[in-house]
């Protein structure tokens, strides 16, 4: 048990504050987002092509708000001197493996098909959570099984800064990369005046098609020029990863003296990998369009990515933290970076390749066929991989004879 006293303990006050203070903007920006759209704010309705998308929006900020409740709780509790015991999770039991699969299939269903239907503005969100949450949640049960993740306050806040913390600094640092291409290609255009007129013309076009298929047709041959292609694979599969994969796993430097087992490195990144897969999710499927059902299901297996690659960081930093072996550190940030990367490659190449694909019909566009499959091949190995991955790391990590929830305490307590 840990009782040392809590009065100092500025790890919990500071997740105190930060839990509270982010559970507030989360919810004051759902209710502003909700205001702004029952006032039919114009600047709304350009971002969100739907009411329902908005409503998903504020829906998604009320249940990150909620989920950062948790470690208020447990912070609370240890400034007043409770003592925390070792928090692991126990084998999912074999009915769990049928029920949550077919739980999620059935409510990907119910959101796709009743989502224009009488008062789907009332039970859409709540839907769409747990669309997106019940993946994450049975990926990182298989992930963590059975190891030691300290207290139950230090994995509440792993988790939380992966949902909060690290997805918005990810996202601070990928503008100010896209915006930095951006003076880039003004440069270019002052160079090459006689390209300006033509970009904008394509995008007074943009702004006034009137339909998606026919936005499809107008930045078609943009996509299947090569150069884009190559952008699109720079970013996406080059800066992208290295921000995120470098940002992901903040929650565990902020643990880091707290490590007592690669192991333990392994699951917290993997807890803050889920926080991230859940923050970005939610944020990036809330367009409930005809491909809705598609875009769900897609998002699950990324999550697989998130958690797989943000592990693989923790347990790299639990090594340098514990062994002194920083290359292992990072050999496995690289790896995670590589497999990012990949993952990101194989979606840029399936859209290039299917957007070509279809603009050719009903001719036969080889190339784009080419980069479509190969898209879809490399995105199709990655998720078995992956998936096999999770399970073979966790069955080299977890202990072979777990100790019962409760009954564990000594070095484990102690922060957060």
């Amino acid at each position: 048990m840990d009782t040392q006293p809590r009065g100092s303990d500025w790890r919990s006050i500071l997740l105190l504050i930060f839990s509270l203070g982010g559970m507030l903007l989360a919810v004051s920006a759902a209710i502003g987002t909700l205001i702004m759209l029952a006032m039919n704010d114009n600047t709304i309705q350009e971002v969100a092509p739907s009411p329902l998308a908005t409503i998903l929006t504020a829906g998604s900020l009320v249940a990150i708000g909620l989920l950062l409740l948790p470690v208020a709780w447990l912070s609370l509790k240890r400034l007043r001197g409770q003592e925390f015991e070792t928090f692991s999770f126990p084998s999912l039991r074999p009915l769990g493996w049928i029920l949550i699969p077919g739980l999620w299939l059935l409510i990907v269903a119910s959101a796709t098909l009743l989502k224009e239907a009488p008062g789907a503005n009332w039970y859409e969100p709540l839907l769409y959570f747990f669309a997106i949450a019940l993946p994450i949640y049975l990926i990182i049960r298989i992930t963590i099984n059975q190891i030691a993740l300290g207290s139950g306050q230090r994995a509440w806040g792993v988790f939380s800064s992966g949902m909060t913390l690290s997805p918005a600094l990810a996202v601070i640092a990928e503008v100010i990369v896209i915006g930095f291409g951006l003076v880039l290609f003004g440069g270019y255009l002052a160079l090459h005046p006689e390209k300006m007129s033509d970009v904008e013309r394509l995008v007074n076009q943009i702004q006034q098609a009137p339909d998606l298929d026919s936005l499809l047709y107008l930045v078609g041959p943009l996509l299947k020029n090569p150069l884009t292609l190559i952008t699109a694979l720079t970013l996406l599969s080059l800066f992208v990863p290295i921000i995120e994969e470098t940002l992901k796993s903040l929650g565990v430097w902020l643990v880091v003296d707290k490590l007592s087992t690669p192991a333990q490195g392994f699951a917290l990144g993997a807890l803050s990998g889920a926080g991230f897969a859940l923050a970005e999710s939610l944020f990036a499927s809330v367009t409930a369009d005809e491909t809705w059902a598609i875009t769900l299901v897609m998002r699950a297996i990324s999550g697989t990515m998130h958690i797989l690659t943000a592990g693989l960081v923790g347990w790299g930093i639990a090594y340098a933290r514990l062994e002194k072996r920083y290359v292992r550190l990072f050999g496995l940030a690289l790896l995670a970076m590589l497999l990012h990367g990949a993952w990101n490659a194989g979606a840029v190449l399936s859209m290039v390749g299917g957007v070509g694909v279809m603009l050719s019909t009903p001719e036969f566009d080889i190339f784009s066929s080419i980069l479509a499959l190969s898209g879809i091949g490399l995105l199709f190995l990655l998720m078995s991989g992956m998936f096999v991955a999770l399970f073979v790391i966790n069955a080299r990590l977890r202990t072979p004879s777990p100790t019962p929830l409760g009954k564990e305490g000594g070095e484990e307590g102690g922060g957060s």
